[in-house]
C-alpha cells in the first residue's frame, strides 16, 4: 500500500499527455506531484520505471515519486533495480542494511547517514575501504562524501590516489579540489610554486613550466600517468600543466604575484593557453569571488562570451561560472546582456547558463528579444555590385544565407530554453501572434509549453 492520496483526475489526465507527447516535461510533473504529496496512479508505475530504466537523469524524480507500491514493483525486474540504490530525502540508516545488505542497500544507508552524521560515516567508509576489492563499489563508496564534504575526508581520498582503478582516482581528484586547506591543497600549491616563473618585464610575465614525468610526486597528486613518448608532443606536456593549473587553489596566484584576481588576468593576458586554464580553474573550482571577476572583465566576460560566434570553448565556461552565485545574481548578470547579445544562440548560451527558473525582469527581456523583428539585412537578399563578378556575388549571397541560417536556429534554440526555465506564469509576457511567419512554429510551441506547464502546475 502507498498511504498517501493519489493525484487528481485531471492531473492524472496531464500525466497521460505527459508520457504520450510531451517528455520533457516528465520530471517536472513528477517534482510537483512530490512537493504536493500526492502518489503517481498505480497503472503508471511500471512505465515510469522503465523510462527511467533507460534515462539516468529521470531515476532521482522517479524514485522519489513512485512510493511504496512502486519500489515493491521494482523488485520483480533486474532493470529497474537503480530505485533499491536511489538515495532518498526520508531514509534513515539501519545497521542491519550497512551489515548484510546488498551494494545498493549499503550505499544507501551510508548515503542517510553521511547526511546525519558525516564522521561517523566517514569512519565507516575508511573501515571498509581496505577491504573492498571491486573498483567501482570503491568508486561509488567514494561519491558519499559528496555530501557535506570537509576537510577530515582528505586522508582517505589522499588514498585513494593510489588507487589501481583510474575512476576511483579521478573521483577523489574532484572531491579533493574541493578541499583548499586540506594537505593536498597545500602540495599542490607547493608544486605550482616550483614551476611558475615570473619576470614583469618579459613579454610574458608569468608563464608555468611543463612538469617532468619525472616528477612522480607531482604526477601522483594529479592522478596522471605518463606515456613514455620520445619525444613527448608538446600538447601533452602542456596538458599536465594546465592539469595542475586547474587543481590548484586559485589563493596561490594573489599571494604569489601579490595582486587581485583582476590583476592575476592581467599578467597573464599575453599567454592564452595559461589564461584559459585560469578561467577552467575558476569554473572547476566554483569560486565565487574569482567567478565575478572573470563574468566582469572586459574582454573575457560575460557581454564577451554574448558577441562572439557559436562553438566557441567559451560558451561551455558560462554555466559553471554562473553556479557559485545566487539565481538572483544569475539571472541580473544575463539580463545587463540580453540587449548586446550578438545573436540568439549566444544568448541561448548565457541564458541556460543559470539552469534555474527566471526573474520575470528577465523573462520580460527574452520576450522582447524573440518578438522583435529580424534587423532587414539579414532578411534580404544582397545586390550584387555593380561590376563585381556573378561568383562575387554568389559567395556574398551564400554568406548571406547561411548568416540567416544561423539565426533562425539561435531563434529556435532560444525559444526552447525560454520553454523550459521561463515560469508559466510569465506566459502573459508573450504576444499571441509570433513576430513573423518565418518564426511562428517555434514561438508558437513556445506559448503551447507555457499553457500546459501553467495548467499543470495549476492542477498540483
Amino acid at each position: 500500500p502507498d498511504p498517501r492520496p493519489e493525484v487528481g483526475e485531471a492531473a492524472a489526465r496531464r500525466l497521460e499527455v505527459v508520457l504520450a507527447d510531451r517528455p520533457a516535461l516528465l520530471h517536472e510533473w513528477l517534482a510537483l506531484a512530490l512537493a504536493a504529496d500526492r502518489r503517481v496512479p498505480h497503472v503508471h508505475l511500471a512505465e515510469l520505471l522503465e523510462r527511467a530504466a533507460r534515462d539516468s537523469d529521470l531515476r532521482p524524480a522517479v524514485a522519489a515519486a513512485i512510493g511504496p507500491r512502486g519500489t515493491w514493483l521494482a523488485g520483480f525486474n533486474k532493470a529497474w533495480s537503480f530505485v533499491m540504490a536511489q538515495p532518498l530525502a526520508e531514509d534513515v540508516f539501519a545497521q542491519e542494511d550497512w551489515d548484510q545488505g546488498t551494494r545498493a542497500q549499503r550505499l544507501r544507508a551510508l548515503t542517510a547517514l553521511r547526511a546525519q552524521d558525516p564522521a561517523t560515516a566517514l569512519d565507516l567508509l575508511t573501515r571498509a575501504w581496505s577491504t573492498e576489492t571491486r573498483g567501482e563499489v570503491r568508486r561509488d563508496l567514494l561519491g558519499v562524501l559528496e555530501i557535506r564534504p570537509g576537510t577530515e575526508d582528505a586522508t582517505l581520498l589522499d588514498t585513494a590516489l593510489d588507487d589501481r582503478n583510474a575512476s576511483v582516482r579521478g573521483r577523489a581528484l574532484a572531491l579533493l579540489t574541493g578541499l583548499p586547506d586540506s594537505a593536498h591543497a597545500h602540495r599542490l600549491r607547493d608544486h605550482l610554486r616550483r614551476h611558475l616563473r615570473v619576470d614583469r618585464e618579459a613579454p610574458r610575465p608569468v608563464d608555468v613550466s611543463d612538469p617532468s614525468l619525472d616528477d612522480t610526486a607531482l604526477l601522483r597528486d594529479l592522478s596522471l600517468t605518463g606515456s613514455r613518448k620520445t619525444p613527448e608532443p608538446e600538447r601533452e606536456r602542456w596538458e599536465r600543466t594546465r592539469t595542475l593549473v586547474t587543481h590548484t587553489p586559485l589563493d596561490v596566484w594573489t599571494d604569489l604575484l601579490d595582486t587581485d584576481p583582476a590583476g592575476v588576468l592581467a599578467l597573464v593576458a599575453d599567454h592564452p593557453d595559461l589564461r584559459g586554464a585560469l578561467l577552467d580553474a575558476v569554473a572547476l573550482q566554483g569560486n565565487a569571488v574569482w567567478a565575478r571577476v572573470v563574468l566582469d572583465h572586459p574582454s573575457l566576460g560575460l557581454a564577451r562570451m554574448t558577441r562572439v560566434g557559436r562553438h566557441q570553448p567559451r560558451h561551455r565556461r558560462i554555466g559553471p561560472l554562473l553556479a557559485p552565485l545566487p539565481v538572483e545574481e544569475r539571472c541580473a548578470r544575463v539580463l545587463a546582456v540580453v540587449d548586446r547579445a550578438k545573436s540568439h544562440y549566444a544568448l541561448d548560451q548565457a541564458l541556460s547558463g543559470i539552469d534555474a527558473p527566471w526573474t520575470r525582469e528577465l523573462s520580460e527581456a527574452v520576450a522582447r528579444r524573440l518578438t522583435e523583428p529580424p534587423e532587414p539585412t539579414d532578411l534580404a537578399e544582397p545586390a550584387v555590385a555593380a561590376g563585381s563578378t556573378g561568383s562575387t556575388g554568389s559567395t556574398v549571397s551564400a554568406e548571406a544565407t547561411e548568416s540567416r541560417r544561423r539565426d533562425l536556429y539561435g531563434h529556435d534554440r532560444l525559444c526552447a530554453t525560454a520553454a523550459e526555465f521561463m515560469r508559466p506564469q510569465d506566459l502573459d509576457l508573450l504576444p499571441e501572434q509570433p513576430p513573423n511567419e518565418e518564426q511562428a512554429h517555434p514561438y508558437l510551441t513556445l506559448r503551447d509549453t507555457l499553457r500546459f506547464r501553467l495548467d499543470m502546475h495549476r492542477e498540483l
